[in-house]
């Protein structure tokens, strides 16, 4: 029980530090201040609407480098103003306005061309259409209201610039805790394959989802805390540490994923071990001590408990012993896993002790070093965007179906009061079914789909919620109060889990508009009208992909392929020559890591993503499952193979190791030509280096390299028979 309770207050902690809950509180906290000034002086109206520009101005500050947030966020103020001004003062007639929301749709999506922030400045410039045409004061005068929601839009970036200069390192904090905190979940699901109760091949594909995540916050903190690095910023000491235990978090990632093995083999022959047992405890316990961690790198303070695991492994390592001297032959591969959990063991170990500030920083200023080939500075040009105008770029499809639904949107909210006389009165609120598709329309099916049912759920359960509220709590402070909780959750998880912010932002503003009415039944109705709108927008969104320019993801499974067979062999060339005696710059190295690992975790969100698409769209979803298996291993392989290297110059070899590595990138080469028509040269080994092998000490090296290099070999040849059925699949579904 006390374990539990632990448990339950070690995730509290690390939620209430955590990046997206204190984004959700920093927006609630911009929401409130103009509000609550603007009630002071009885003009809560004016609060709302500058309010509503501080949630509009939100959308697309996401997170990532200062400097482009900062750059986003003035973009956008300016934006938003230019916006709401033509909605107000421009004459519409019904006709013209429905073909301006058409065309202000299909523009704002084409911005998806210069990236995700681009994207949701687009959905930016919509919500503050949306709501300028259905929010406007009657009282007030339209340049007024279009002025205070501009000032709304200037009010929350001008708050957040003030919360980075009080808190200048509080986000790459935040985000190094979840990337060390996934660490910790890659090693609990590591723990499964040594588990009797769980399948292997299930757990494989954990394996992978976890690796997703993974690069995912390790691309977010390389991105947050290198890409506008300076040399005085390094000097400082909470910098120093949080570059140390991103280069240490690293270093684990890429040991733990070395570090593959025959499961099953292991299974069959050690399972009924004591020594195999212990195992799957001591990786859980580095579990929780990295999980631990992430809560205390939030807050960069030393940990308030010491660490936990001391003593296990030397129980597992004398129960290894204790099994060869029974067995009478060598454990190597158990010895080989506890070699490799020490490892995991000593850099959690010093983590900690740089927490505590017990340890000397070690240099990592060559983090900094080369950075410009690890980030690109993102560039805007209209050829970019002209190379999207045509009917083969997703995004003018999905641009193009945007547009189309918002028409016939409009075109329902004109219908529908006369076909319907009782919701005449609720067509002022009509903004929601335009939110709504907004929300649900991606260019992928998938996220369409599953944003539509997240939609769904959470508009009923949250308006339920706000019934129950409004019914049974009398006191206006509680509900006030309650209120203020559930904008905090929506803000929280609307981004990240659609569900649960859709839930709460349903409950928000039923409440809202009750305290605005003061009607007791004017919440039913309300809720009535927000399901409605909800339906009919969820609706055209899901008919838009069957009828309406369709595009569906498995039709651009190739180019994610290549990319990732691509970065395969541009990795182990870099590899091979390293092992060779070639001279290779060390960023270039880890430069091929970073691209081998992207171009996977893209081809696994893709994956999932196409798992939810209609069957007769994915005839070759089982391939691509082992696709991806066979990827990852050999991945593993390829890191125990660099591993092996160590840090210090070339080892022996012989031509039979020449001989596999030109057979891998051979046959890799073959893999690649099936999914690319386009020519890419591979870069070989140099065999001129000359080493002697006198030394009969290194023999046994030799033999290890040898073995690794066939393991390789044995899943290239997997790839590419695999490879094989998955672009004839791919023909026959075209």
């Amino acid at each position: 029980m006390f374990k539990l309770i632990e448990k339950l207050w070690q995730k509290t902690r690390f939620f209430i530090n955590s990046q997206p809950f204190h984004e959700g509180l920093k927006i609630t906290i911009a929401v409130l201040i103009p509000v609550l000034i603007f009630a002071c002086f009885n003009q809560l109206h004016y609060g709302v609407t500058v309010g509503i520009g501080v949630i509009i101005a939100s959308t697309p500050d996401l997170v990532g480098p200062y400097r482009e947030r900062r750059k986003s966020m003035l973009v956008n103020v300016f934006l938003i103003f230019t916006m709401s001004m033509l909605t107000r003062i421009l004459p519409f007639s019904d006709l013209s306005l429905g073909l301006f929301i058409a065309f202000s749709s299909f523009a704002a999506c084409m911005l998806t061309a210069y990236g995700i922030r681009a994207m949701g400045i687009g959905a930016s410039c919509l919500l503050t259409l949306f709501f300028s045409l259905t929010l406007t004061h009657e009282h007030s005068h339209p340049i007024l209201e279009a002025l205070l929601m501009t000032a709304g839009a200037i009010w929350y970036m001008l708050f957040v610039l003030l919360v980075r200069f009080i808190r200048p390192y509080r986000v790459s904090q935040q985000v190094l805790a979840e990337c060390a905190y996934e660490i910790g979940n890659l090693l609990r699901v590591k723990a499964d394959f040594f588990n009797s109760n769980m399948a292997i091949a299930k757990t494989h594909k954990r394996v992978i989802q976890v690796n997703v995540l993974l690069n995912q916050h390790q691309e977010s903190v390389r991105e947050i805390l290198f890409s506008a690095a300076t040399d005085k910023q390094f000097a400082s000491s909470q910098y120093r540490q949080l570059t140390f235990i991103f280069a240490n978090t690293m270093e684990l990632f890429e040991r733990i994923n070395a570090s593959h093995h025959d499961y099953y083999r292991i299974r069959d022959q050690y399972g009924d071990t004591k020594a195999y047992q212990l195992i799957p405890g001591l990786l859980i316990s580095c579990a929780q001590e990295m999980e631990r961690l992430s809560t205390s790198i939030s807050v960069l303070k030393a940990p308030k408990s010491e660490i936990q695991f001391t003593g296990q492994w030397d129980r597992a390592y004398v129960a290894v012993i204790a099994l060869e001297q029974e067995e009478g032959e060598a454990a190597l591969v158990l010895k080989k896993i506890l070699v490799n959990i020490r490892y995991v063991m000593q850099k959690i170990r010093e983590i900690h002790r740089v927490l505590s500030k017990s340890a000397k920083l070690d240099d990592h200023s060559n983090l900094l070093a080369h950075k410009e080939k690890f980030f690109k500075q993102r560039k805007f040009s209209w050829l970019q965007l002209q190379a999207h105008l045509n009917f083969h770029s997703p995004i003018f499809r999905h641009s193009l179906r945007v547009a189309i639904v918002m028409l016939i949107a409009y075109v329902i909210t004109k219908i529908l009061p006369l076909v319907f006389p009782e919701y005449a009165a609720l067509t002022q609120h009509s903004f929601w079914i335009y939110i709504t598709i907004l929300v649900i329309l991606r260019p992928g099916f998938s996220l369409s789909k599953q944003r539509s049912i997240d939609r769904l759920k959470g508009s009923f359960l949250g308006g339920l919620l706000a019934l129950l509220n409004i019914f049974f709590i009398t006191n206006t402070y509680v509900l006030l109060g309650l209120t203020l909780i559930y904008m905090l959750l929506a803000f929280t998880f609307l981004r990240g889990k659609y569900v649960y912010g859709s839930f709460f932002i349903t409950a928000c503003f039923l409440i809202i508009y009750y305290f605005f009415t003061g009607v007791d039944d004017f919440g039913i109705v309300l809720l009535k009208e927000r399901l409605l709108d909800t339906i009919i927008g969820c609706i055209l969104a899901f008919l838009s992909f069957y009828f309406i320019l369709p595009t569906w993801e498995s039709n651009s499974i190739k180019p994610y392929l290549k990319e990732v067979i691509k970065a395969n062999i541009h990795f182990l060339s870099i590899s091979f020559c390293k092992f060779s005696g070639n001279e290779i710059e060390l960023a270039d190295y880890k430069l091929a890591r970073k691209e081998i690992y992207l171009s996977l975790a893209e081809l696994n969100a893709l994956n999932e993503r196409i798992l939810s698409e209609p069957r007769h769209q994915r005839p070759f979803t089982k391939e691509l499952n082992d696709f991806s298996i066979y990827t990852h291993l050999l991945i593993s392989y390829a890191m125990a193979f660099t591993n092996m290297m160590g840090q210090g110059s070339a080892l022996l070899y012989n031509q039979d190791q020449y001989r596999l590595m030109d057979q891998i990138l051979s046959q890799l080469k073959k893999c690649y030509g099936l999914f690319s028509t386009e020519p890419y040269a591979i870069i070989f080994p140099n065999r001129d280096t000359n080493q002697e092998q006198s030394s009969a000490v290194m023999t046994s090296d030799i033999a290890l390299i040898g073995e690794q290099l066939e393991l390789m070999l044995d899943v290239v040849d997997k790839l590419y028979h695999n490879s094989l059925d998955i672009s004839l699949l791919v023909k026959r579904s075209l």
